[in-house]
């Protein structure tokens, strides 16, 4: 009966490999189970990753158009912004918006920590004044 064999010279370097690429991420990170604001890139983990501590923020700011459908579009600003135990917005959103209507442009407001706090919205708008716009937007809790 014959013993094990020798493994071949691509399988000896692909267990190296597989034991480097294991212990590289694993010595990614100082401390334990500890994630610092220093370890992440700018906007690599989503909304989906944050999960449950995600709270939803939305408010409504109406038309200022003064008269609808009169061919005349209208400027109207409206601002959303996160609450102070929730300093950090992601996924902004503009809804109940008419086929008259669009975003002509969106700014970030941004706390101290030079995150996005919350966004002021430009949209124009030939809607009339009982029409609203329902501005959306998720916040980080402060730790």
């Amino acid at each position: 009966m014959r013993g094990i064999r020798r493994p071949s010279p691509a399988m000896v370097v692909a267990l190296i490999a597989l034991t480097i690429a294991i212990g590289g991420t694993a010595a990614a990170l100082p401390g334990k189970f500890t994630v610092g604001r220093d370890d992440l890139k700018t906007s690599s983990v989503g909304a989906r990753a944050l999960g449950k501590i995600v709270i939803s923020h939305s408010q409504v700011f109406p038309s200022a158009d003064p008269t609808a459908q009169d061919g005349n579009f209208t400027e109207t600003i409206g601002t959303i912004t996160c609450p102070d135990d929730a300093p950090t917005a992601i996924d902004p959103f503009v809804g109940g918006m008419s086929t008259t209507a669009y975003v002509f442009g969106r700014t970030a407001i941004f706390n101290r920590f030079r995150a996005p706090q919350g966004y002021r919205y430009t949209v124009f708008s030939d809607d009339g004044p009982e029409v609203g716009y329902v501005l959306k937007v998720n916040c980080i809790p402060a730790r």
